[in-house]
């Protein structure tokens, strides 16, 4: 009967897509269970059957039933039940089954099937059997599935018989996984029915209903008539209580175990269908009610609750899974071992299978978890509790009353085991300090009552604690945070869970076992706290399990925290257990080896401890350099697996590369190292000193390991080297070097004792032996093979017959022009910037080109002018390596192609000059940082990073040509006469185009080399007076020509790269030193008495070029190297000394100005920035003077024609200026002072030159310009103001703020300033002139700005009333304010005011005044790049710009009674400052947020974001700046702190600088700010120059460094402090070249009489804080001496104890 129902339903069962069944192959039960499933998922096909068919349904339908009634009948006349093996109820089940499938696939209900099932599906049913009332239901519900009209009729006949004590009903809760069958095919029917039949609001109706039953058998309500009691019972369902008593008296006929069972099964009905309906309030309503039912149910009623809520919980949202979690522990937190319900056990059980359960929702697997432990917590805790309260009771956690209590909390282990199994491994790797904190708790307890200790033979009932405990540990997270500090310390010591008097009295077990694991430790041990002693009985037990489960690196973690480390005794404990450990470990693995059964784990966590012996603290890095040492050396054969090995090689190239970092970025070091290949990335100290300890240290061990490797498994090893060798290909020429490689390459070549022969000879005989040839030889064949079984199996679509065939000569030709066409479409993409191919598909591309073109019989020479056209398409550094690559390749393997290869290189070389590309480009130029735009923000690092990649990727692809090219000039230069003409041919194009070489930095490398080059390629070739003298006067203009511009430091700071253009220019000096003229033949038709002359003018013209070039270079030389050892260090070298200078007479600087002007009148100019020698500034005076036209685009030369003032008695060709090139906006404001005598043609030239910067960098000198009207009698001034004030309305309204503010000299605008008139007239021009749309905005943004400085002039009243007062007032202004549109701050003119945070307002403290801050919301615009790092093109430099905007909270200050204008200036400065250090790549740290003067003692000040002054840190009882940082980010040793410490360090160098050049005073802690990120941002700049707080200058002359600083920079002879001097100096210099552009913009504000002014006296100081007479050694010496001035000054620290005594501001 079964194969005919199980045929039958296959052929009417809709057949099941992919996404519905998987296909495999089914055995026959399968089948039979997959067709009745799909039944009664979904509705049978409409079959088509024919008259006969449906006769022999409808016969076997009747069949069918007749052998159901008779063998029903005989069933019932037996005496006994039928044996097993008589299949009685299998066959009743198949007949009902076979009856349903049949009514089925005749689309007509049997009646009396129906009515058999009916009978079957009640209590008056004449056979009760699981499986024969399972088939009922399930045939009723393929019925309904096929035939819903009769769902709505069996909902109350199917309810009725769920309802009823049915023994098939019974389930042990306790023992059975899960429901009975009859019970879960009940409600999937019933659900069915629910659903199918018609109707509103079925579900819930049914549910209730249900539900009151389960109310109606509650103990309580039988036990109580009580209305209060019914409705507070029945509360949770839509009933009444006359419902309910109705239901009550239908079962009053059965007996409490009736009533029992129906309650039982009626929840697990609920339950089903709560889970069928899969709707979240029918699952909330079943929860709510099995938990109210849950804490007073008797316990087999409690065991369903329990067992149901595990299923429902697994479904339910996230809310009521925390109630049932919640409920759980609340009962098993109560539970009380005399209690004869044993709730615990049935609790414990729901807990555990829910574990297990919760694989399938892993985001609920956190919350329980800490459920878990908390209540494991809490247990624990009142266990001690119940001990204490006692002191009847014997304490014995062993014997005592509290053994039960012990063994119940050592059961919550059981379900916090099931659940780790199979957690989200983010768990433990990424546990919080919360969950972390709770693990560290549970450990505590399970030492405390000694479950880690107990021994299986005494506790025989607990045999399962050990290996449970194991599980636990191998899935714990590490305990001890790095960043924890005194917080895990207090923790260890007086941890909540752990209770002291408790603990004080059962101590003494754990001190005892603590002092048998480490005896020579018993005295340490008498004198710790019963907190430390668990604490190291934890660490012991945990790590024991961990290490013998293959997990040795947690061991490390215990050694991180600094706060642990600190405490002496504790630590040498730590290290004993540790050691204690690693004994252990060995010997378990001993074990584990000799059955070939290591843990598959152990090999990552070898690799783990590997990363950890780089840690950043010394005790961890040495307990884990200690342990792979020992674990490797025990077990070398642990190196013959190849992921470890690659490890190794990794992490010391890592390591390497993170000393490079302090020769490659000394004032930037990076903390993070990745590998790739191995996926995992080392964080490393700062510390240069302990990097280079650590490499020394790694780089032993590992030879080492090596050479144990070596000695016991030569083959594996070197097999791994050589993969290791294979896959380490680098694309970039930055990373050519890894020493991991070089290692890999010395091993695989080493013979080893294995190899006797060998070794011996090579301990006998002479010379190094090694296996080198069979190294390469075995690298080649394997990648040749390789290539091959790539080949064949890219051949094999083509058929393997052809493979042994000779490519015919037509195909070759076809495939020939198929890759021609392919590249000269990449070629075409590339130059349309279409290009998506990578840098491996550019070199696979070259590489096919290269082997195609070498195909026989003879080169195509078409293909080599594409493999030498496409990397320069391209251009840069990785697509030039990857074409030198392969056009050596191609050159070996083919040497007659050189001459053609290098002829294209040539052409494509003047390519680069034509295009100008590389080396040939002016795009990177540096020019004055003050003529680009200035603004107020803090020094973007991201941006001083893109532009130094940006400059390396244009420069460096010609730097791999000279590479080359050297490289083949030693090849050519003794037998190849056509490649060296070439080479000269090449020399001399590039030669001749020197005005178009680039003058970046960087640059100077690329230069030189070229030039280096050029000299060893004339050197090596026999030339004729005439073309040698035409190559060395190219060669000589190229080197002059780097000098035409301002002298330059090296960007960034990249001391190898310094380094490199020292010693390129050292050798360049060498070559000029010994260059002369060789003249070696003269081809000419003249006579030799004619030609003679001509070789002696060479001669003379050589001389007097060689000397100034020579001159220039040292020169050149020692500012580099000052520039690399700015502090002077000893270990750092010493200056170059000049010799060509010392010996210059003034006679000689006029002759070297001569030939200099001759050559190039530029290079003359900047000679006066290199030399501060008076004679030569005079000399290039009268030359440019004399000479003016020859200096028209030179803007530097201005100043020697027209000079600081314009001298009548000295004869000035000012008709010129009308054609100048145009000087930076602050130099052209001041030629409209008074000293020029308002000379036409110089305001003229300044006008002009003001209308040609764009807006926005005039924008930033607003100030200057308006003080610059007061000698305006030509109105040049005003009229460029009327005219930008019509282009941008932002500068409009600036300029109007500005001269608002300048119409009186005193905040208290009483004091009228001679400008007032002029200014006031100048505004009103200025609004009458707006019009339409900018005048709507004029008025919206100063009607907006007016409403809310107004508030500050309502707070005055309320000066003397309390700070709650002020702040309603401000409130109750600003909620009237309304924001228009289009308005913005005046400090942020970037940005749109879209909202106010009216509740934000705050009165700052003031005696006289009323400044409040507030916050508004607004909407900036930022410009993102688009880039594909893996692609050829999309780079930084040509990536797609997106704007998109932003919103952002931002606070201001609004101060009246205040004159701004002295911060404007400052800041302005500050700004300024910021642009010089930017252009050459230093990264210091300045913020100068803006503040914008609005009206007389007005204005508007940014607040810094996200900082904290020093003076709250005070009030806050913060120590000092360590203390702070500490606290905030965390031990000296964390990343955090470090990236904070270099960040306080940076900006501090760069403040320090400027406190020093503006002589900042008032420098009271609150006026020092430290942001988020660590940085020291000064603010209040209301003392400046000559005046201090209370009229005199008691602070010292240099800047504020106190003790707390330099502590925190990590002491006076610490890495930090000299990282902050080096940065100080390196600021001086690099503001040194624009001392008078910064001097003039303080200037130009002399006139306004601010209080920091005291005449032209104030200018003199301010420029002799430059040093302007000194050179650059001289400088840097005198920048040192003021710092040392600065460190720790008394004065300082004098001003900080005033300022504490007079306002309270501490400073300690």
């Amino acid at each position: 009967m079964e194969a005919q129902w199980t045929v039958l339903s296959q052929t009417v069962t809709a057949v099941a897509t992919d996404s519905d069944v998987k296909r495999v192959q089914l055995t026959e039960a399968i089948a039979a269970n997959q067709a009745w499933v799909e039944l009664m998922r979904r509705p049978a096909l409409d079959l088509k059957i024919d008259e006969d068919v449906q006769r022999s349904l409808s016969a076997t339908v009747e069949i069918v039933l007749q052998c159901f009634t008779d063998l029903l009948v005989q069933i019932q006349e037996m005496e006994t039940e039928p044996s097993s093996d008589s299949y009685a109820w299998e066959t009743l089940s198949e007949s009902l089954k076979l009856a349903a499938v049949c009514s089925v696939a005749q689309r007509q209900l049997n009646p009396s099937l129906f009515d058999h099932l009916k009978l079957l599906l009640s209590d008056e049913s004449p056979v009760f059997d699981s499986l024969v009332q399972e088939a009922a239901l399930k045939a009723t519900t393929v019925l309904v599935r096929n035939f819903s009209d009769i769902a709505a009729g069996l909902i109350v006949h199917l309810r009725r018989f769920v309802t009823s004590p049915l023994l098939i009903f019974e389930f042990e809760f306790a023992s059975e996984t899960r429901a009975p069958p009859p019970l879960s095919a009940a409600a999937k029917c019933l659900a069915l029915c629910i659903q199918l039949a018609p109707g509103d609001d079925l579900i819930l109706s049914n549910m209730y209903s249900l539900l009151n039953y389960v109310a109606a058998t509650s103990k309580e309500i039988n036990e109580s008539s009580s209305a209060s009691q019914i409705v507070g019972i029945s509360s949770y369902v839509k009933t009444d209580q006359a419902t309910l008593h109705s239901i009550q008296n239908g079962l009053r006929g059965f007996t409490e175990d009736e009533k029992r069972l129906i309650g039982i099964s009626t929840i697990s009905v609920v339950a089903r269908l709560a889970l069928e309906f899969q709707m979240d309030e029918v699952t909330r309503l079943t929860i709510s009610m099995l938990l109210q039912r849950f804490r007073s149910a008797e316990p087999t009623v409690e065991a369903a609750i329990a067992y149901n809520l595990v299923e429902l919980a697994l479904a339910a949202p996230e809310s009521a899974f925390v109630d049932i979690i919640r409920a759980f522990s609340a009962i098993n937190r109560s539970a009380n071992p005399d209690d004869p319900r044993f709730s615990n056990n049935m609790v414990l059980a729901a807990q555990t299978r829910l574990s297990q359960g919760l694989k399938q929702r892993p985001e609920l697997q956190e919350d329980y978890l800490v459920e878990l432990l908390t209540l494991f917590a809490d247990k624990g805790v009142s266990i001690q509790n119940v001990s204490n309260s006692n002191p009847d009771i014997k304490v014995d956690i062993f014997h005592g009353l509290t053994d039960d209590m012990i063994e119940q909390l050592a059961s919550l282990l059981l379900p916090i085991d099931a659940l780790l199994s199979h957690a989200n491994p983010k768990l433990q790797s990424d546990a919080s300090p919360g969950l972390v904190a709770l693990f560290r708790n549970m450990w505590f307890l399970c030492v405390l009552f000694l479950f880690t200790s107990r021994e299986e033979r005494e506790h025989p009932a607990m045999d399962w604690l050990k290996p449970a405990l194991t599980r636990i540990a191998m899935k714990t997270p590490i305990l001890v945070l790095e960043d924890a500090h005194d917080l895990l310390t207090s923790d260890i010591e007086y941890n909540s869970v752990i209770r002291q008097e408790y603990a004080e009295a059962v101590i003494s077990k754990q001190r005892t076992l603590l002092t048998r694991h480490i005896a020579l430790r018993a005295s340490e041990i008498r004198h710790l706290s019963p907190g430390q002693v668990i604490f190291l009985l934890t660490m012991h037990d945990m790590e024991s399990m961990r290490s013998a489960a293959g997990l040795p690196a947690s061991l490390v973690s215990y050694f991180t925290n600094s706060g642990i480390n600190g405490h002496l005794a504790l630590s040498a404990c730590m290290e004993s257990i540790a050691e204690k450990v690693m004994r252990g470990c060995v010997n378990d693995l001993n074990t584990r080896v000799i059955e070939q059964a290591l843990p598959n784990n152990l090999y990552d966590d070898l690799q783990n401890l590997l990363i950890c012996s780089t840690h950043r603290v010394a005790k961890a890095r040495e307990i884990a350099m200690k342990y792979l040492n020992r674990l490797i050396t025990s077990f070398p054969s642990l190196m013959c697996n190849p992921s470890f090995v690659y490890a190794i090689l990794e992490v010391l190239t890592l390591v390497q590369r993170s000393c490079e970092n302090e020769y490659t970025d000394e004032i930037n070091p990076t903390y993070e190292f990745h590998s790739d290949r191995c996926g995992f990335t080392l964080h490393i100290t700062d510390r240069y000193q302990v990097r280079q300890e650590i490499f020394a240290q790694l780089q032993r061990n590992i030879n080492t390991w090596f050479e144990l490797a070596l000695s016991r498994a030569p083959v594996e090893l070197q097999s791994t080297l050589q993969k290791y060798l294979a896959i380490n290909q680098s694309l970039s020429p930055d990373d050519s070097f890894e020493l991991g490689a070089t290692m890999a390459v010395n091993y695989g070549k080493a013979i080893g004792p294995a190899e006797r022969r060998l070794a011996s000879l090579g301990t006998m005989a002479p010379g190094q032996h090694d296996r080198a040839k069979i190294l390469t030889s075995q690298l080649a064949a394997k990648a040749y093979f390789a290539g091959e079984a790539a080949g064949v199996r890219l051949a094999s679509s083509i058929g393997n017959t052809e493979l042994e065939n000779q490519m015919p000569q037509s195909d070759l030709v076809r495939e020939k022009q198929a890759l021609k066409v392919k590249l000269d479409k990449t070629i075409k993409d590339i130059r349309e910037k279409r290009s998506n191919l990578t840098v491996q598909d550019l070199k696979r591309l070259l590489f096919r080109c290269s082997a195609v073109m070498l195909s026989p019989p003879t080169p195509d020479y078409d293909l080599l002018h594409y493999l030498v056209v496409l990397p320069f398409e391209v251009f840069t550094p990785s697509a030039m390596s990857a074409g030198v690559e392969v056009w050596t390749w191609a050159i070996a393997e083919c040497p007659g192609i050189e001459t053609a290869l290098l002829t294209e290189l040539q052409s494509s070389w003047g390519t680069t000059i034509r295009q100008s590309k590389g080396i040939f480009s002016a795009s990177l130029n540096q020019d004055n940082p003050f003529c680009h735009s200035i603004d107020y923000s803090p020094t973007d690092r991201d941006g001083i990073d893109r532009a130094m990649r940006s400059a390396r990727r244009l420069l460096s692809p010609h730097l791999i040509l000279l590479h080359l090219l050297f490289s083949r000039l030693q090849a050519a230069r003794y037998l190849k006469p056509a490649l060296m003409f070439l080479i000269q041919r090449l020399v001399l194009v590039s030669a001749r185009a020197y005005r178009t070489f680039s003058t970046h930095p960087f640059a100077r490398e690329a230069r030189f080399s070229f030039l280096l080059f050029a000299f060893e390629t004339m050197k090596s070739c026999r030339m004729d007076a005439h073309c040698e003298n035409t190559l060395r006067e190219s060669l000589y203009s190229a080197a002059f020509s780097w000098f035409s511009v301002r002298p330059r430091w090296s960007y960034g700071a990249d001391r190898i790269q310094l380094d490199a253009e020292i010693k390129l220019l050292s050798e360049f000096l060498s070559y000029l030193q010994t260059d002369s003229l060789r003249a070696a033949h003269e081809t000419s038709s003249l006579t030799p008495s004619y030609t003679g002359p001509r070789t002696s003018y060479y001669g003379m013209r050589l001389k007097n070029l060689n000397e100034p070039l020579r001159l220039l270079v040292e020169n050149e030389i020692f500012r580099l190297m000052v520039w690399a050892n700015p502090c002077n260090e000893g270990k750092r070298g010493t200056d170059h000394v000049g010799l060509i200078e010392r010996s210059l007479s003034d006679s000689s600087w006029a002759n070297i100005v001569k030939t200099m002007w001759q050559l190039d009148p530029v290079i003359a100019i900047y000679l006066t920035e290199r030399f501060r020698h008076p004679a030569l500034q005079k000399e290039v005076g009268k030359w440019v003077r004399s000479n003016t036209p020859e200096v028209l685009d030179v803007p530097e030369a201005l100043q020697f024609l027209v000079g600081d003032k314009l001298d009548t008695g000295v004869r000035r060709d000012l008709k010129h200026l009308l054609l100048w090139a145009p000087v930076s906006p602050v130099l052209a404001i001041t030629f409209f002072g008074e000293q020029f005598h308002s000379d036409a043609l110089i305001l003229q030239y300044a006008h002009r030159v003001l209308e040609q910067h764009p807006v926005e960098l005039t924008f930033f000198f607003v100030p200057q310009i308006v003080q610059a009207l007061r000698h305006d009698q030509l109105g040049y001034v005003a009229r460029f103001i009327f005219e930008t004030a019509k282009i941008s309305q932002l500068f409009c309204h600036q300029i109007i703020w500005n001269m608002k503010a300048n119409c009186y000299k005193d905040d208290s605008a009483e004091v009228e300033d001679p400008l007032k008139p002029l200014l006031d007239n100048m505004t009103c021009k200025v609004v009458e002139s707006l019009s339409g749309e900018a005048k709507d905005f004029y008025e919206r943004e100063f009607g907006f700005f007016a409403e809310v400085t107004s508030i500050s002039g309502k707070l005055r009243p309320f000066i003397k009333k309390t700070k709650p007062e002020k702040k309603a007032k401000i409130d109750e202004e600003m909620a009237k304010i309304q924001v228009e549109v289009g308005v913005y701050l005046p400090s942020n003119p970037d940005g749109k005011v879209v909202d106010i945070d009216r509740k934000s307002g705050r009165p700052l403290q003031s005696h006289a005044k009323a400044p409040f801050m507030a916050t508004f919301k607004v909407r900036k615009e930022r410009v993102e790049i688009e880039n594909d790092p893996n692609s050829l093109l999309d780079t930084e430099a040509n990536g797609e710009e997106k704007r998109s905007e932003y919103d952002v909270w931002l606070q201001a200050i609004f101060k009246v009674g205040d004159d701004c204008r002295q911060d404007v200036l400052a800041l302005q400065v500050i700004a300024m400052f910021k642009n010089i250090f930017t252009s050459v790549g230093l990264t210091l740290y300045l913020y100068p947020y803006r503040v914008t003067a609005t009206a007389p003692g007005c204005g508007v000040i940014d607040v810094v974001p996200n900082a904290t002054s020093r003076d709250e840190m005070g009030r806050a009882k913060v120590n000092d700046l360590l203390d702070f940082f500490v606290s905030k980010y965390g031990g000296e040793d964390t990343i955090a702190f470090q990236r904070a410490r270099l960040n306080f360090i940076q900006s501090m160098a760069a403040y320090s600088v400027a406190c020093y050049i503006l002589q900042i005073k008032d420098r009271h802690n609150g006026n020092i700010m430290i942001d988020g990120e660590g940085h020291i941002v000064h603010i209040d700049f209301g003392f400046l120059f000559d005046i201090g707080p209370g009229g005199i200058k008691f602070e010292p002359n240099s800047f504020k460094l106190t003790h707390e600083m330099v502590v925190l920079m990590g002491g006076r002879f610490s890495q930090g402090y000299e990282l902050f001097q080096l940065l100080t100096v390196k600021a001086f210099l690099a503001l040194r070249p624009y001392t008078d552009q910064l001097v003039s913009t303080v200037q130009l504000m002399l006139e306004t009489g601010l209080p920091s002014f005291k005449g032209e006296m104030t200018i003199k100081r301010l420029k002799d804080r430059f040093a302007p007479g000194l050179n650059e050694r001289q400088a840097a010496e005198f920048m040192m001496r003021i710092i040392r001035d600065a460190h720790e000054n008394m004065r300082s620290t004098a001003y900080d104890e005033f300022q504490r005594l007079q306002n309270g501001i501490p400073y300690k």
